[in-house]
């Protein structure tokens, strides 16, 4: 029988996963890796499953995954390179821009400078504890600010502490245009933007393929050694932006979203 290795943490396991184990379980052995109980004894580095599948992106979580990769040859799905660069705004901003997607304009600056576009959010540099997003939205001197209470906090010395801030360029966009890239499929739905409607899921609806974001998401999940992904792109004028990607996407907002992901993993797993 197929064996997978599930890296979680608490807030995954308790909230986003139970009609995917309850399905993959019916079809292999699963073993689960829980971030906050140390996820295994330490005496124990002899793995046996065909695949591990990763849906958390804590400190833990991203040194176990290194061990695995360095003391195994099983395939691990999303690796360290594409979770790490996943987590890392600036990092992943700079990969995929080298990689030819278009990406609303950012920097890093320290506190207080402005970045050198008129209209900004400022988001983690870190994304990487389950959190929902709180903006502070101001206007200066007719200039559009918004921030994520989060960055604000993590610069202001609460841990993580950073001494700068990631500022992105503001793209006043109709729609958020969210897609789910998993293996070799691809899944469209738009919803308001954040800022007009909070509850995101409640204007989501399934859209038609667009060529132009296959192309982006394929490219993007490549660059960044990423097998299941979601983007956000908005839309001004003519262009579409990315603003921000996902290595632990919430597969649940697609229709069957448990049983895509799960159906692909043991097809990875059987070679």
């Amino acid at each position: 029988m197929i064996k997978i290795g599930i890296l979680i943490d608490k807030y995954h396991l308790e909230n986003k996963v139970t009609e995917f184990l309850e399905y993959i379980k019916s079809k292999a052995e699963i073993t689960i890796y829980i971030e906050e109980s140390y996820l295994f004894n330490s005496s124990k580095f002899d793995f046996d499953e065909d695949l591990f599948f990763t849906k958390a992106k804590g400190e833990l979580i991203l040194a176990f995954i290194k061990l695995i990769e360095e003391e195994s040859s099983i395939p691990i799905i999303n690796s360290y390179k594409g979770t790490w660069l996943a987590i890392n705004r600036f990092l992943n901003s700079v990969f995929l821009k080298k990689a030819g997607i278009p990406l609303a304009e950012f920097s890093l600056n320290p506190k207080g400078s402005d970045p050198p576009f008129r209209d900004f959010i400022i988001k983690n540099i870190i994304d990487q504890k389950n959190y929902k997003f709180k903006p502070i939205v101001n206007k200066v001197n007719g200039r559009l600010n918004v921030a994520d209470e989060r960055a604000l906090n993590e610069v202001d010395k609460t841990d993580p502490k950073y001494n700068y801030l990631y500022y992105q360029k503001f793209i006043k966009s109709k729609w958020e245009y969210k897609i789910y890239g998993i293996g070799e499929e691809v899944f469209f739905y738009k919803q308001l933007p954040i800022l007009v409607n909070p509850n995101k899921t409640e204007s989501r609806k399934k859209i038609d393929d667009i060529p132009e974001l296959k192309e982006y998401c394929y490219k993007a999940m490549e660059v960044m050694d990423l097998k299941l992904t979601s983007l956000d792109f908005l839309k001004s004028k003519d262009q579409f932006y990315l603003t921000d990607i996902n290595c632990t996407p919430n597969f649940n907002y697609i229709k069957d979203g448990h049983k895509i992901v799960a159906n692909y993993l043991l097809k990875q797993a059987k070679q």
